[in-house]
């Protein structure tokens, strides 16, 4: 792989002499129709009880689709410039807001004549001119575009690429312009969507599309606008299972497409995106459309409105719109699966056959680089121009460090399985994958093995019978009935276990052979994994779970076997990964180094923030000391006042017992105070404090760390506000707190603030880009402050370079799985006099890939990482 030097980002910036001024109108809600709609609001059964919950996002997608003269719409009524407009516009903007009052906020309300209440209080318009290049600066010297520009330039730019079209490959792509958002996010889709099948015979659609929204960088005065390639896939074939997630319904986005209009021929062409609520599953599943957009847009437009169960049924159906009817489709998510054609060979009462989507999610380095080429002219008169290459960061802190774990260690392991099998996996994963030796003469019994290597081991073998088979569930027709049955099996499987499974003298980890969630679904019983989780801390027991070891392969087969074995190379290394995973939750992690130059005393630490499934958040102190086990504290609460800090291996039992627990919005004091206490202001102590942007930015927590308000070495502590700048205390400098060093992390998933990062050749006598592409991984320079730490390319991901997803020639390509390695936004917000920034940060990035327990690279450094893993216990 070419050592690039040089990368580019699909990120465009405002020539400094650019000016893009939009003329137009702005008006507020008026005044009379919030006194009407609120009280309606208020009065529906069921409704959020939020206050000012009013449900404006169907408004703001119908309102932009009828009247192409409408630029922007705000989610909040009361927003001074809550609707902005080309020209004054009355009608059809009077008449689709009558139309979402009674179908949205007041559908119990029937007997109110919307359009005659509206109608007495139109809207006051008055003029508003912009200029979407030109921006203000914040006081730390960021960008600042204003709610305007964020909310009108992503949707100008989408426009002006769904009036021109886009040439990629040769092929000129129709485009059609996306949703509108809330956040002022504007997609627009290459579409009509494809149609591919694979060797199986799954069919599915597909189609890019290109995500335009505003970014900012702290103390750089360029607005970034960002344009992601992103795949989107929708369902061909009739749906078998919808995923649930969280505590609501399962539920399906569709988007719906008018080729002559929804409802006039004159207005803006659109996708709109609604939503569809599954109710039942299996065959006995239905649709049906959930409140919002859909309702209203059934209600309004002329044409044949789709049927949700027809598209769950025959999606293929639906793909196409006409003059009299409303095309949809079924964006495919992750988990989703799908009824493949019926064998006619096939015995009829046996299961029908489903897959997942044909195409595989991702683009290659040059479908991105492409898609941003042929956006540069496009964009140009915008004034817009492709944003300068980063450069590689020259540091003398390695990218990858050596993993130190602590010698001459004894870990204790159960293994809960009634396979004679799956523990012959298991030896052959210590032997030949560890590098343990088993040793003679210190097994006790056939039950307990101990193996030596680079750890000491001991294997305890259990058989937990049904233990961990499904939980029975009650089929009684009584809700509040079946619920108690269902809560009675679950204590005696709590019960049995524990009178099973006491708690030992020493800390164990226990490799628990269970089948997946998907086993217990289709069998309609209890997933008992939660429970296990729920239960095993307390009596001990930190717990790995591992799918069962399949039976040995026939004859000839072609999978890959452990030499000397009929034991597949899979299962092999999925038995080991599990006795790392486990061992990890007992100890077993790496030692970490101390930043280059610091040579005392050291602490890494973190306030790592999860959530229960009630709600509740769960902040986590996380330390680490190089030479020392890693510790955690969690926040006091009401019922328990004192929280000191503990060993790591003991926070999965705290956590499982209820501890830390808060409700957030009415707790920011006391997490701005437990913030504070982490940073440790009256240690001399080299420390580094690790903030993830995406949790702890919070206006009422801590704010300094926002792109707007962070200014290098100057310290404003959690709790700080902003709103008036005439107190707001003077910053702390590095010598009013010695030691202390603060770096703000920002993961590419917060937002898709952290854009895609791809090495490219660089003629150094021109100073220009070069023709190429390729995958960079290091750690890349932003500016003084700020880098992009980028992981290596894994080894699962052997899709050749020179494959490209856009050719339309091609369709078979979509079936390749592409994954592009995502930066970590690192930002050194507070360092010590005579500290290198770049140093600090590729010490950061360096964690990512400093494991015990996997080889495989991660999201956050290893402090992070290793608290998010604790998510799994908030069960």
């Amino acid at each position: 792989m070419p050592a690039y030097r040089h990368q580019q980002a699909a990120v465009f910036v405002f020539d400094e002499h650019a000016h893009l001024p939009v003329q137009g109108y702005t008006a507020a809600c008026p005044t009379a129709w919030l006194k009407h709609l609120e009280p309606a609001w208020a009065s529906l059964p069921r409704r959020r009880k939020e206050p000012g919950s009013l449900p404006t996002s169907s408004l703001k997608q119908i309102v932009q689709l009828l009247d192409p003269r409408i630029s922007s719409i705000h989610w909040n009524l009361h927003e001074p410039e809550y609707i902005r407009a080309t020209t004054p516009v009355d009608m059809p903007f009077h008449f689709a807001v009558a139309a979402w009052a009674a179908t949205d906020v007041a559908p119990h309300l029937p007997e109110k004549d919307w359009a005659e209440i509206l109608g007495e209080h139109p809207l006051v318009w008055e003029p508003h001119d912009i200029d979407l290049a030109q921006h203000q600066l914040h006081p730390n010297g960021t960008g600042n575009p204003g709610d305007a520009v964020f909310s009108l330039l992503p949707s100008l730019l989408a426009e002006r690429v769904a009036a021109s079209g886009l040439n990629l490959r040769g092929h000129d792509y129709k485009a059609w312009l996306g949703p509108t958002r809330s956040d002022g996010r504007r997609a627009v889709y290459l579409g009509p969507p494809a149609t591919l099948t694979d060797r199986d015979g799954a069919t599915g659609l597909y189609t890019p599309y290109i995500d335009f929204h505003l970014e900012t960088i702290p103390g750089e005065a360029q607005v970034r606008v960002h344009a992601d390639l992103h795949m989107a896939r929708f369902a061909a074939l009739p749906s078998s299972y919808v995923p649930r997630r969280g505590a609501h319904p399962a539920s399906v986005t569709v988007l719906l497409h008018a080729d002559a209009g929804f409802v006039t021929s004159e207005e803006r062409r659109m996708l709109v995106q609604a939503s569809a609520t599954v109710l039942g599953s299996g065959d006995e599943a239905r649709w049906k459309w959930s409140p919002g957009v859909s309702k209203l847009l059934a209600l309004l437009t002329r044409h044949r409105y789709p049927d949700p169960d027809i598209l769950r049924t025959a999606p293929e159906t639906l793909s196409e719109s006409s003059n009299d009817a409303v095309a949809a489709f079924a964006i495919h998510s992750s988990g989703m699966k799908y009824y493949l054609p019926a064998d006619p060979e096939a015995d009829k009462n046996a299961r029908r056959r489903t897959a997942g989507h044909p195409a595989a999610p991702g683009y290659q380095p040059i479908d991105h680089l492409e898609v941003f080429d042929a956006l540069a002219p496009v964009l140009a008169p915008f004034g817009l121009l492709p944003a300068s290459p980063t450069t590689k960061a020259k540091t003398k802190t390695k990218a990858l460090q050596p993993v130190n774990t602590a010698p001459e260690c004894h870990y204790q392991l159960e293994h809960w399985t009634a396979s004679p099998r799956t523990r012959e996996t298991l030896h052959l994963a210590l032997t030949h994958k560890l590098g343990l030796t088993k040793l003679d003469g210190t097994a006790a019994s056939d039950s307990q093995i101990t193996y030596a290597g680079p750890f000491v081991l001991t294997i305890h073998h259990c058989d937990p019978g049904d233990l961990v088979g499904g939980i029975p569930r009650s089929g009684h027709d009584e809700p509040s009935v079946r619920r108690t049955e269902d809560e009675r099996a679950v204590a005696e499987r709590v019960r049995r276990i524990t009178e099973a499974f006491p708690r030992p003298a020493d800390l164990r980890a226990t490799v628990i052979e269970l089948e997946d969630d998907g086993f217990f679904l289709r069998t309609r019983q209890g997933d008992p994994k939660p429970l296990l989780k729920r239960t095993l801390p307390a009596l001990g027991r930190r717990v790995q779970c591992m799918r069962p070891v399949r039976p040995a392969p026939e004859p000839g087969s072609k999978q890959k076997l452990l030499e000397g074995t009929d034991h597949r190379v899979s299962d092999v290394e999925r038995a080991a990964s599990s006795v790392l995973d486990a061992l990890r939750q007992v100890g077993h992690v790496a030692d970490i180094p101390a930043p280059l130059g610091i040579t005392d005393s050291f602490e890494l630490s973190t306030v790592w923030m999860s959530y229960a499934p009630d709600g509740r958040a769960v902040p986590m102190l996380i330390r680490m000391r190089p030479g020392h086990d890693p510790t955690a504290q969690l926040m006091p609460t009401p019922s328990q006042r004192v929280e000191p800090e503990i060993p790591f291996t003991e926070l999965p039992e705290a956590l499982t017992a209820g501890r830390g627990r808060i409700r957030l919005a009415k707790s920011y004091r006391a997490v701005a105070d437990f913030l504070i206490q982490a940073l440790a202001l009256d240690s001399t102590t080299d420390r580094v404090f690790l903030a993830r942007a995406a949790v702890l930015r919070r206006r009422d927590l801590w704010p300094w760390l926002q792109d707007s308000y962070l200014t290098p070495n100057a310290l404003h502590l959690p709790g700080t506000g902003f709103e008036r700048p005439d107190a707001v205390p003077a910053p702390r400098k590095p010598g009013d707190h010695p030691g202390l060093r603060i770096i703000r992390v920002r993961e590419a998933d917060d937002r898709d603030a952290v854009p895609h990062l791809f090495g490219v050749p660089w003629d150094e006598e021109r100073q220009q880009r070069t023709p190429g592409s390729g995958r960079y991984s290091g750690l890349a320079r932003v500016s003084d402050t700020v880098f992009y730490g980028i992981n290596p390319r894994s080894d699962q991901n052997q899709t050749p370079l020179g494959i490209t997803k856009l050719d339309p020639t091609q369709l078979q390509n979509a079936t390749w799985s592409v994954s592009n390695p995502r930066p970590l936004e690192i930002t050194t917000a507070f360092l010590q006099d005579g500290d290198d920034p770049a140093e600090f940060a590729m010490y950061v990035q360096a964690q990512r890939r400093s494991y015990t327990h996997t080889a495989n690279d991660t999201q956050w450094p290893a402090l992070m990482h290793l608290a998010e893993l604790m998510d799994e216990y908030l069960v």
